[in-house]
């Protein structure tokens, strides 16, 4: 009780602070690294344009589903809260395992980016201390991840101890990374021949394909590229203004990320390293590339402004990477409390401060295992955040027909049907230019469905309270599918199809038992489910 007193008192958020905080946890490390990696060798620069375009419409849309529920349903929870309400306990559960598996990534995903900014801008002068491990072809050495263990540390003890004082610097870290990227945009872009540019036959990327395809496959990339502005709805009991008041935020939030997204674009063809003729050559090469080469945007600057250049995108991407981990370590707090508070994790998560130890502590070592290792969490980022889209749209669809908003129920309708598209391009492979889901991808994805099935069993248990089993239901299927695509990646599929004996091999064992383990929780719920209804 104490803790629900605190967050009904303890207002502290500006409509600054509310702005920086969506801003801050949409715009990461990935704004200045997908341009290089995928939209310009997928679209170039007039497809990414377009495709960018496109996605920013569909992220409106969600996030007036966002900002319809925030007004309907102010208070604690934010898209829990909302799911419960609108279609039960069990599709809330699922939303928020799934949302909270994503918060985690963009957390664990940006703090190893530091690995990335440290390498291109100081190339080996943090790599000292014994090299003591190697994982994934990846020499992780201590000075490199002790720049993350301390940002980390930093972090987690700064919101036990200093809430206000970290959102003093997330709204400050949030106004630099904006202003950094405007200034590189504007001193960089007079130098970019944008008639040349266009007019190349490169213009829609350099990997050939047709360009509705092109574009289709950066459209796909909008919700991991703008993903985190519906932080905020978990933080409305915070406003220290009306909620009714922020129907402008998210919006805001979405166009200055497709502003930063943009801007990064187009300062990254804006010049080549000596030997390239063009971008084109040198977006092609860049695998080649070491040091500041291997980040585009940060090349360019430094070719054209100089130094100076050099300090300014790095100075914006380092607040970008900082944001983004605060916004994610505060909505993973908010979500495993608001979980615990309805009886789904243990009453220690209750404790906001327990809470954020815990993740301190997960994320501190899930950063050793380098960045090579942690690509895969990519997908996951991108998936949990689908799932959260689809079910808050489809929330706000069902509450907005009950209260009769006939605009936010047509926009509940669009970004359902949106979010299952990214959820089916997401799942299946090869529907886009770039992979959606490696395999080790689907092996987390098949792990993290069997803890979602026997935390789902011990809340059903522990509570007494009858549930449904759909939960446990959609959680198997979506086990069972990760696991036949991990062995379909591995090419073990094939084996058994050519050699029933091939399921005997170590992959297939494994796989064999991750599928009986989680059919045995799914009869299990469903057995405690249906005995808790009789009872």
């Amino acid at each position: 009780m104490e803790n629900n007193r605190a967050y009904t008192y303890d207002r502290y958020l500006s409509p600054l602070d509310v702005l920086a905080i969506a801003f801050g946890c949409t715009v990461g490390w990935g704004a200045f690294n997908l341009p290089g990696s995928a939209f310009l060798p997928v679209a170039g620069p007039l497809g990414s344009l377009i495709g960018m375009a496109i996605g920013v419409v569909i992220m409106l849309i969600i996030g007036g589903n966002f900002s319809f529920l925030m007004r309907q349903r102010p208070g604690t929870g934010g898209v829990y809260a909302y799911t419960k309400e609108a279609l039960g306990r069990n599709h809330a559960f699922l939303c928020a395992w799934f949302l909270s598996l994503s918060y985690l990534a963009i957390l664990f995903l940006n703090a190893i980016s530091l690995f990335t900014v440290i390498r291109t801008l100081f190339a080996n002068s943090l790599q000292i201390g014994y090299r003591s491990y190697n994982i994934a072809g990846n020499v992780i050495t201590l000075g490199e991840v002790g720049a993350s263990v301390v940002a980390l540390s930093i972090v987690g003890l700064l919101f036990i101890n200093a809430k206000p004082l970290m959102q003093r610097l997330q709204t400050l870290l949030a106004i630099v990374l904006f202003a950094g990227v405007l200034a590189a945009a504007a001193l960089c872009l007079p130098h970019l021949n944008l008639p040349e540019t266009l007019n190349s036959v490169e213009m829609f990327g350099i990997q050939g394909g047709s360009r509705p395809f092109a574009i289709f496959s950066i459209v796909m990339l909008a919700p991991f590229a703008l993903f985190g502005f519906e932080v905020i709805s978990l933080e409305t009991v915070h406003f220290k203004f009306n909620v009714k008041q922020s129907r402008w935020i998210i919006p805001v939030s979405i166009l200055m990320s497709a502003v930063v997204y943009i801007a990064l674009t187009l300062i990254s063809i804006c010049a080549a390293p000596d030997g390239y003729a063009s971008w084109q050559a040198y977006i092609a090469d860049l695998g080649a590339q070491t040091g500041v080469a291997s980040v585009p945007s940060f090349f360019s600057a430094k070719a054209i402004i100089g130094d100076a250049g050099l300090v300014i995108i790095a100075l914006a991407a380092m607040a970008a990477i900082l944001t983004s981990m605060i916004a994610a370590f505060r909505a993973t707090t908010r979500m495993l409390s608001t979980m615990a508070e309805d009886h789904l994790l243990s009453g220690t998560f209750a404790n906001t401060n327990h809470s954020i130890l815990f993740i301190m502590v997960i994320a501190i070592l899930i950063s050793l295992l380098g960045k090579n290792v942690l690509d895969c969490f990519l997908n996951l980022a991108s998936l949990g955040a689908v799932i959260g889209f689809g079910y808050t749209s489809l929330s706000a669809w069902k509450l907005a027909g009950k209260s009769g908003s006939t605009l936010s129920a047509a926009t509940g309708a669009l970004g359902t049907i949106a979010s299952i598209t990214f959820a089916v391009v997401n799942l299946v492979p090869k529907l886009t230019a770039t992979e959606m889901m490696g395999t080790e991808a689907y092996l987390i994805l098949a792990l993290w469905c069997l803890l979602g099935l026997l935390f789902y069993l011990l809340t059903v248990t522990r509570s007494g309270a009858a549930r449904s089993t759909s939960s446990g239901i959609i959680l198997f299927v979506l086990l069972t599918y990760a696991m036949v695509m991990w062995l379909n990646n591995q090419g073990m599929l094939e084996s058994i199809r050519q050699s029933g004996r091939a399921v005997l091999q170590p992959k297939g064992l494994f796989a064999l038992g991750i599928v009986l383990t989680g059919f045995v929780l799914m009869l299990m719920n469903l057995i405690a489910a249906r005995r808790m209804k009789a009872e």
